[in-house]
């Protein structure tokens, strides 16, 4: 199952990240009326809301399961993107905590998920 410490680390990484986002996404989720109002006042629709919110929970799934975790990762890079980029006028404190999760999930997207994955028990072409 593990071939080598990096699948051990690359393991580590996945269920840390992965549950960062599933805890994230999973308060965004059940509370909608007011993750609506907090994006709002930064500026993003409902509609946008929502996709953020249902992508972070769903992708941080992925992740954790090694289920096409380096596109569950560039899709939540992206959401990271603009999370730093709307608490940019928070200073460090609003931007410093997404980007340490980008840098993780730019790790994901450049070593995929290891060996110790649910993609690894699919077709090659399927794989991360």
């Amino acid at each position: 199952m593990f071939s080598s410490r990096k699948d051990i680390l690359t393991l580590i990484a996945r269920l840390i990240i992965g549950g960062i986002f599933i805890y994230a996404g999973w308060v965004k989720v059940t509370d909608m009326p007011t993750t609506i109002e907090w994006f709002a006042s930064m500026g993003i629709s409902p509609l946008w809301t929502y996709v953020a919110a249902y992508a972070e929970f769903i992708g941080g799934i992925f992740i954790v399961a090694g289920f096409y975790s380096q596109v569950a990762a560039g899709i939540l890079g992206v959401v990271m993107l603009v999370a730093i980029y709307k608490s940019r006028a928070m200073g460090l404190e609003g931007f410093m905590p997404p980007l340490a999760v980008l840098a993780a999930l730019v790790m994901i997207l450049g070593n995929g998920a290891g060996s110790c994955s649910l993609g690894r028990c699919l077709p090659e072409k399927f794989r991360d």
